[in-house]
Order: C-alpha cells, then structure tokens, then sequence
C-alpha cells in the first residue's frame, strides 16, 4: 500500500472545512446538551448532518477526490443522504434481534454474534459504498471476499477502529481535565478520522476490489495519455496538409521545430516516424529516419537503430543513413549482431554514395568478408 497516499487521505479531517464543520457542530451538540429536552431536534438534525459527512468523506476518501468534502445544503437535505439514518436502523434492529436470540440460547451467543457484526461492519460498510447495493452489501459472501480483498487493508483498519475506541472511551469517561466541547469536538474528529481511513484502504485496494474510483494514477496517466493523442493528431494533420500539397520541406521544417522545443527530441522523432512510415512517398519518413537514426546512435541505442533501418528498408529500399560514418557503424552492428545480409544491403552502393570517402577502403574490405 501506498503510505504516503494512505497518510494524506487519513489526514482529510484536518483540513479547514472538515475543522470548521467540527467547531460549528460541537458548538450546537454543546448547546443540545445544556437545553436539555429543548436541544433533542438540534441534536438529532446535527448528528443527522455530521453522520452525512462521514459518508460523504467516506465517499470522497474512496474516489481519491482532492482536497476536502464541503457540506453543501443540498448534501445536507435530510431526504438525499439515507446511509445514516439506514445503517443506524439496521444496527438497531440488529442489537434487538441478537438480544433477543441471547435470551433464547444465552447471554454468549448474543455477545458473539455482536463481536462478529462489529468486525465486518466496515467490509459490509465498504462492499456498499463499492456496489451500491443494499442486498448485495449484507450477502454473506460478499462480505467475505471485501474482507479477503482489503487484505492488510482490512487489520489495519480494525486496529485503528480499536484505537479510537480505546480513545473515544479514554476521552468520554477518563477527559474529565478537557471541557464538555473538547471531548464532542475529539470523539467527532475520531469518528471521522475512521470513515476516511476506510475510504483510503478502498482506494488504496481498487484492483484487489475491482473498484474504478473517479480519481486515480491510472485514470490520470490515461486522460494524460488520451489528451496526448489528440494533439498529436492535430500535428499530423498539419503535416500531412504539407506533405500532401508537395510541399516536402515545409512539413519536415515542422516536424524538426516540434522535434527540437520538446525535452526529448529522440522520443518526438519516434512517434512522428511510426505516424508516416505507411504514408505512400517515403521521401518525409526516409529524412525523418535518418535523423532519428543520427540520435538513436549518438545515445548508443544500438539495437534500436537496428530495428529501425531493418524496418524502414522494408519500405525504401533505396535509404542509407547521410553519413559515411553512420552507415558503417551500422553495417558493424548488423554483422556482430548475425545480421549479415542487412550488412551486405548496407554496403552494396556505399562507394557511389560516398565516392572518395576515407572509409572506403574500410568498407570494401568488410564487404568482401561478408561476401565469402
């Protein structure tokens, strides 16, 4: 997992708004509390909101969304968010039932059972949030594997659901230095700390869950990947305009001025060769191949320049690269690679290409090795 990716989801409820919202909520529950009767609604209409952002943060968390959820009024309606109201019910309906099958078959069944719901509550809360699906949240199995596929994900959020326990209990019965505010305001800041940490193993186990959250690197590197296609469309385009129109040195003159504002000129030259190999003159292709071919040497990536004049002699029989000293370096590595009639096609007209060249005789002298 991801740690430091893991950290910054955990540390979302230290952001300003979900402090902020904190403050404000702690302030009315501090409020409820003193009015005594009068404070139920209050009570009951914050705690229905706060429990709607630790869904939310629980949703933000799992999407890998940036920043910090705002509690919005719409987020707020109490007919939009159902998630608290639901699970509260369905816990409480729970505890009555186990209740009542302990009285049946004894105190020990009914505490186990309670044990066990609480330990996959957070697969049952986390297959939700995944699925969507109510029935499909409380299948059996479907807990099951959630738990198997949040793996380490899954202990650690069970430690840390012990921790803010062990805490939340230290703060409510053991705080009695901390005023009633700050104890609200802590169990608050725990309660959410655990939602966006089960968001964050979510997002963290996306494959293991087969979960496409919004936000991703994947997703990232693709629309990266997806934008970088279009605008090389739009450049072909352009040089396919020029080429088509007869005007050879106008496209290569864009093509060279792109080649030569990226930070990697070798990797531009690639692309925009694998775009107009196929084209029917190979005149634009050829020049472009050769100065792919210049840089691919100069960076010693051998066995690419190898591959490339392999692949464009298909296409243009007739192509050599400009200099004397490229091509007999190239006739070398083909024949210390095996290659040997590659070195031979190489070879065959160097003289008339380079009449009067030093290398000459050098050239010769391997062209008779590779003909015996």
């Amino acid at each position: 997992m991801d740690l430091r990716a893991l950290l910054r989801s955990v540390a979302l409820p230290l952001h300003p708004a979900p402090l902020l919202l904190v403050g404000i909520f702690a302030l009315l529950l501090r409020f409820a509390i003193q009015a005594g009767p009068v404070g139920i609604p209050v009570f009951a209409i914050v705690g229905s909101w706060f429990l709607k952002y630790g869904f939310m943060l629980l949703d933000h968390a799992a999407q890998g969304r940036p920043g910090a959820p705002v509690l919005s009024v719409e987020a707020a309606n109490p007919f939009g968010e159902v998630r608290p109201l639901a699970w509260g019910a369905l816990i409480v309906v729970f505890y009555a039932a186990s209740g009542l099958l302990g009285e049946l078959l004894g105190a020990a069944v009914a505490s186990a059972l309670r044990l066990l719901a609480l330990a996959a509550l957070p697969a049952i809360v986390a297959a939700h949030t995944i699925t969507g699906s109510w029935p499909e949240s409380l299948n059996p199995r479907t807990v099951f594997e959630t738990t198997r596929r949040l793996g380490v994900g899954y202990l650690l959020i069970g430690c840390t659901t012990a921790a803010c326990g062990w805490l939340g209990h230290t703060i409510v019965l053991g705080g009695g230095h901390l005023s009633v505010l700050a104890r609200i305001a802590l169990l608050m800041l725990l309660w959410l700390e655990l939602f966006a940490l089960l968001g964050a193993v979510i997002h963290q186990r996306r494959f293991q869950l087969g979960f496409e959250p919004e936000h991703s690197t994947e997703r990232t590197e693709h629309r990266r990947i997806a934008q970088l296609e279009r605008e090389r469309d739009r450049f072909i385009d352009q040089v396919f305009a020029e080429y088509r129109s007869g005007a050879l040195q106008d496209a290569w003159s864009t093509v060279e001025r792109r080649a030569a504002a990226s930070p990697d000129p070798s990797a531009e030259y690639g692309w925009i060769y694998q775009r107009t190999a196929s084209w029917p003159n190979a005149r634009l292709a050829s020049r472009i191949a050769g100065e792919l071919l210049t840089r691919l040497l100069a960076a010693n990536r051998n066995a690419e320049a190898l591959q490339l004049i392999r692949s464009h002699l298909l296409a243009d029989p007739a192509f050599r690269p400009a200099r004397a000293t490229e091509l007999l370096r190239l006739a070398e590595l083909a024949r210390d690679g095996g290659d040997r009639p590659l070195a031979r096609a190489l070879l065959s007209d160097f003289e008339q290409r380079f009449p009067g060249d030093s290398s000459t005789l050098r050239a010769r002298r391997m062209a008779e090795q590779l003909a015996r």
